[in-house]
C-alpha cells in the first residue's frame, strides 16, 4: 500500500510582510514547528513593499535546505505598479534550480468568488480583480457565454505564469468553480474552507481533482474570517478543529492555516500571538501536523461510489452572492430552480425521519452514501473517470449537448446508474429560454422513450411499481398500486413521453384506486450493465412542488449504493467517515458536546465504537 502525500504548513504575510526578516519568520512559524508547507504572501497592496529578487532566492535556499514545500500568493492579482507579476522568468528559473521539488509553483486566490460569486457593491470597494470593476462583464447573453468569459479572464493569469515557466499553478478557490480554473489552467485546486458548506465544497474540489488528474488538491484553512464572526466563541475554535480533520478524513493533501498563529486582526479585533485564541489556532495546525507524521493515510483518496453532476455552464459558486455568473441587476440571473437543487445535498449525512415511508431493510442505512462520501464531479469528465462512479446523480443548471449524451450513453452501457430530470436534457443555455432537446435517437438509446416535445402541468401525486427494474432500488410502491398517491406539492411541469422500451416505474395519479391511464413520469432503462433513471419533469429539482419526488429518488439512490456496499457504517447524524484502500476507515464525531456510538459491519462481523466530542478515529 503506498502512503498518501500529505503536506501541511502555514500562510506567511496574510497581515503584513517584512522582507529582511522573513527567513526569521519562516524559521519560527514553519520549520521549528516541524511543518513541511507554507505560502508566501507576496502581493503588493496595503502598503506592502515590492519583494527584491535578492530575498525570493534566500528564501528558496532556506525553504529547500529545510525540505519545506512552498508556492507564492498573488504575485500576478497584486503585482507591482506597471508589471505582471511581482516574480520573473529570471527568478522562476533560479528558484527551480536551487530547490527543485519544493518549489511547487505560483497561486491565484479567490477569482471564482470575484468574477461569479460577488455582490455587486463589492466593486465599488476595491474588491474586484485587480480592483478593476470594468474586468466584470454583466450583460453575457447566456449561460455558455458567461462560463467561456470566466475561463477567458482566468487564462491571462494563466499565460502569464505560462510564460514564467512555473513548475505549477494553484488556485486558492473559496467557491465550487474550481472546475473552470483548472479549464483554464490551474493544475493543483486548494479550497478556501470555510465558506459555505465545506462538505459539499470539499466534495467538489476533489471531484474536479480526480477529473483531471492532479498531482495534489489541498485545504487552506481561512478560519479567522470563515470560521465565524466572533473570535472569542469557543464553539468557532471547535469549528476550526472539525474543519482540519473533516478535510484529513476527504482526502485533502495539502493543509495550510491561513491566519490567527500568529495574530487575528478582523471584525474589530485584535489578538496577538499569546492569546488564548491564538494559541487555540496554533495547537491545532500543531495537531494536524503531529497526526500526518504518525498515520498512514493510503493514497488514492477515499474510496466513492456516488458522485453529483456539475453541468454544463452551471455558474453556481456554494457561497456568495446570489446572482450567477455577477450578472448583476438581470432578475432571471438571480438564484432560481437549478441552483436551489444543490440544497438538496444538505439532506446527505441525515436519516430519513422515523415516519418516512421510503425507508426500507434491516437497518438505517438512509444518512450516507457508499463509503461514507460523494464526489461532484464537473460533466466535462472524461468517460474514463465517470465510469469510476457507480452512481451518477444530476442536480444544479446543465445544457445538455450531443458529447454530454454520448458520454452518458456509454457510462450507462459500462454498469453505471444514472439519475436525471428531463430539465437537465434541455440544450438551452439561455435562462429562461425554450425547452430544447436534445438528438431523439440519443434519448431513446438512454432512456427507452419518446418525447413528443409537449410539455403538460400536473399537481397529481405519484404512485410506484413494487419491483423496480434496477433491483436494487426499492421505491414506496405496492403490488396492486392501491395505495395513496405521494409527493405531491403543487403544479409540475412535466414532458410527455411515450415508452418504447424503458420501465415505467412512477406514474401520476391523483386517486386510491389503481388508474391504468396514468401518465408515467418516472421511468427507468436498462442499457448494457447500466440503469438510466428519469424523473420527467422539465423543473429543475430545485422547484419547491418538484423537489419532494427528486428528493425520494435522490435518496433511494444513496441508500442503495450503502445497501450494496460491503462496509456498513451506522451511527448519529452527526457521524462522518471515509474509507480508503486496504479497508481503512476514518469516522469523526461532528458533534461538539456529545460523544457517539458507530457500529461499523464487514465481513459479516460487527464492531461497535465510541467516539467522544470531535474526535477522528480510523480503523483498519
Amino acid at each position: 500500500m503506498e502512503r498518501d502525500i500529505v503536506f501541511s504548513g502555514v500562510h506567511i504575510g496574510e497581515h503584513s510582510i517584512d522582507p529582511a526578516n522573513f527567513i526569521n519568520e519562516l524559521r519560527e512559524r514553519c520549520v521549528e514547528p516541524g511543518y513541511n508547507f507554507v505560502t508566501i504572501r507576496t502581493g503588493y497592496n496595503n502598503n506592502r513593499p515590492v519583494i527584491e529578487d535578492k530575498y525570493f532566492i534566500q528564501w528558496a535556499k532556506y525553504l529547500a535546505e529545510n525540505k519545506v514545500y512552498f508556492v507564492f500568493l498573488y504575485t500576478i492579482q497584486h503585482a507591482p505598479d506597471g508589471r505582471k507579476t511581482t516574480l520573473s522568468k529570471e527568478i522562476v528559473a533560479k528558484m527551480k534550480e536551487i530547490a527543485g521539488e519544493y518549489f511547487l509553483g505560483d497561486m491565484i486566490g479567490e477569482t471564482g468568488a470575484s468574477h461569479a460569486c460577488k455582490w455587486e457593491g463589492y466593486y465599488n470597494q476595491g474588491f474586484g480583480p485587480g480592483k478593476d470593476p470594468t474586468k466584470i462583464t454583466t450583460d453575457y447573453p447566456d449561460m455558455k457565454a458567461a462560463a467561456e468569459g470566466y475561463v477567458r479572464a482566468i487564462s491571462e493569469y494563466m499565460a502569464i505564469d505560462r510564460e514564467l515557466d512555473v513548475p505549477g499553478t494553484l488556485s486558492v478557490e473559496p467557491t465550487w468553480l474550481h472546475r473552470y480554473n483548472a479549464e483554464a489552467g490551474v493544475d493543483m485546486p486548494m479550497l478556501e474552507l470555510m465558506y459555505g458548506n465545506p462538505e459539499a465544497l470539499i466534495s467538489c474540489v476533489r471531484g474536479v481533482a480526480r477529473a483531471n488528474r492532479s498531482k495534489l488538491w489541498g485545504t487552506y484553512i481561512a478560519h479567522e474570517w470563515y470560521g465565524g464572526v466572533r473570535h472569542e466563541d469557543t464553539i468557532k475554535r471547535k469549528r476550526l478543529e472539525l474543519g482540519y480533520k473533516y478535510a484529513y478524513l476527504a482526502g485533502s493533501n495539502a493543509f495550510c492555516l491561513e491566519s490567527g498563529d500568529e495574530a487575528i486582526e478582523s471584525y474589530g479585533d485584535v489578538y496577538g500571538a499569546d492569546s488564548e485564541i491564538c494559541r487555540d489556532y496554533t495547537r491545532m495546525q500543531n495537531y494536524i501536523a503531529d497526526y500526518i507524521r504518525n498515520d498512514v493515510r493510503p493514497k488514492g483518496g477515499p474510496e466513492v461510489s456516488v458522485a453529483f453532476v456539475y453541468g454544463k455552464y452551471d455558474g453556481f459558486g456554494g457561497w456568495g452572492g446570489s446572482t450567477v455568473w455577477n450578472q448583476f441587476g438581470r432578475e432571471e440571473w438571480q438564484h432560481g430552480k437549478a441552483e436551489h437543487s444543490w440544497r438538496l445535498l444538505d439532506e446527505i449525512g441525515t436519516k430519513r425521519t422515523w415516519n418516512d415511508l421510503a425507508n426500507f431493510g434491516e437497518n438505517d442505512l438512509s444518512a450516507y452514501p457508499a463509503y461514507g462520501t460523494y464526489d461532484i464531479v464537473p460533466v466535462e469528465a472524461d468517460i474514463e473517470t465517470l465510469s469510476k462512479y457507480k452512481y451518477l446523480i444530476f442536480l444544479g443548471w446543465n445544457s445538455m449537448t450531443d458529447e454530454t449524451m454520448d458520454k452518458l450513453i456509454a457510462y450507462v452501457e459500462n454498469g453505471g446508474r444514472l439519475l436525471m430530470s428531463a430539465a437537465h436534457l434541455n440544450c438551452e443555455t439561455k435562462r429562461g429560454g425554450d425547452f430544447i432537446l436534445p438528438d431523439s435517437k440519443k434519448l431513446r438509446k438512454l432512456f427507452g422513450a419518446e418525447f413528443t416535445g409537449k410539455t403538460y402541468k400536473s399537481n397529481f401525486g405519484v404512485k410506484f411499481t413494487y419491483r423496480a427494474l434496477d433491483e436494487s432500488a426499492v421505491y414506496p410502491g405496492t403490488k396492486n398500486f392501491i395505495v395513496d398517491p405521494l409527493y405531491s406539492a403543487g403544479g409540475v411541469e412535466y414532458a410527455e413521453i411515450v415508452p418504447c422500451g424503458c420501465s415505467v416505474t412512477g406514474r401520476l395519479a391523483d386517486t386510491f384506486l389503481n388508474v391504468e391511464r396514468n401518465l408515467p413520469v418516472v421511468i427507468e432503462n436498462r442499457i448494457g450493465r447500466g440503469v438510466a433513471t428519469l424523473a420527467a419533469s422539465v423543473n429543475y429539482p430545485g422547484h419547491p412542488a418538484f423537489l419532494p419526488l427528486y428528493r425520494a429518488l435522490m435518496r433511494e439512490v444513496i441508500t442503495m449504493s450503502a445497501r450494496e456496499c460491503e462496509i456498513k457504517v451506522l451511527g448519529s447524524d452527526r457521524l462522518r467517515w471515509s474509507v480508503y484502500e486496504g479497508g481503512k476507515i476514518y469516522l469523526l464525531n461532528t458533534d461538539y458536546d456529545m460523544p457517539i456510538t458507530v457500529k461499523v459491519i464487514r465481513s459479516g462481523k460487527e464492531e461497535d465504537i465510541s467516539l467522544a466530542p470531535l474526535e477522528l478515529k480510523c480503523i483498519v
